[in-house]
């Protein structure tokens, strides 16, 4: 539906509630993953009952499930072994399709952040469709790419999201964006998706410059998801025009910021 102003827009995708006492709803009363004193993750509760029936196969459990939060088994203490466990639990689960949102698998790791003061904190791994089952943290790069008129006026780039895509197919999108995987850097992310999604030449795409970085939690029929996504501008050379690659975008507009502030609030 369309949107009265900008904030209207923000406020339908960053809906979690600073303080959940004030819902009741099942998606703001989650459970906390812990890693240590860490909190890495939040569960629903209608996801916790899933859990438990599968930490009930095996004798040595993968996972400690308390009433006030949920972690890893005290033997499960390395990043290998909790990869492992974490592996093996949505592979199960992909097969049984005990939830929708691993009909959109990704085959991307995604890294799962621990102890925030340390360098070598990432504290194990996982596929990116399964992280809103346990409400993990993500992170992307998102591109504002642009072009200068002869008289002065900015046009920017708009990607239309290929219709066969995992999440919000169809929609409109940032001429660039995409999913920090394992190992990865941003500007790392950023130069390679300009090449897969928008045929930007590296030498082009090395250009961008980080400007900053939103962060939002939402929830849909996936589960939760707090992300973070670092945003890159980056002007084109009235020249280059992007062009859909890899198949995840349909194609490209170019719109005076005017046009796509319109646009923003009719919610294509």
């Amino acid at each position: 539906m369309p949107f009265k102003n900008l904030l209207e827009v923000v406020q339908s995708c960053d809906k979690f509630p600073y303080d959940e006492s004030i819902s009741t709803s099942e998606y703001h009363s989650t459970i906390p993953f812990r890693l240590g004193p860490h909190v890495v993750g939040r569960l629903l509760p209608s996801t916790v009952p899933k859990l438990k029936e599968y930490n009930d196969r095996f004798d040595n459990s993968p996972f400690e499930i308390k009433d006030s939060h949920i972690t890893f088994s005290s033997g499960v203490d390395s990043f290998e072994k909790r990869t492992e466990v974490v592996k093996a639990l949505f592979d199960t689960w992909r097969e049984e399709k005990a939830f929708v949102a691993l009909a959109g698998w990704r085959n991307e790791l995604y890294p799962v952040y621990g102890d925030l003061s340390r360098q070598d904190n990432v504290a194990f791994v996982m596929e990116r469709a399964a992280t809103p089952i346990f409400g993990i943290s993500t992170f992307g790069c998102h591109l504002n790419a642009y072009t200068k008129e002869e008289d002065g006026t900015i046009k920017m780039w708009i990607a239309r999201r290929s219709k066969t895509k995992q999440t919000w197919p169809g929609y409109l999108d940032n001429c660039v964006a995409g999913g920090i995987t394992y190992k990865y850097s941003t500007h790392q992310t950023m130069v390679k998706e300009c090449d897969e999604e928008a045929s930007i030449p590296q030498h082009i795409a090395e250009k961008s410059r980080n400007c900053g970085a939103i962060t939002y939690f939402t929830y849909s029929e996936n589960g939760l998801q707090p992300e973070t996504q670092y945003i890159f501008d980056l002007e084109l050379p009235s020249d280059v025009t992007p062009k859909p690659q890899d198949g995840e975008v349909e194609c490209f507009y170019l719109w005076t910021l005017d046009e796509v502030w319109h646009i923003s609030l009719r919610a294509l």
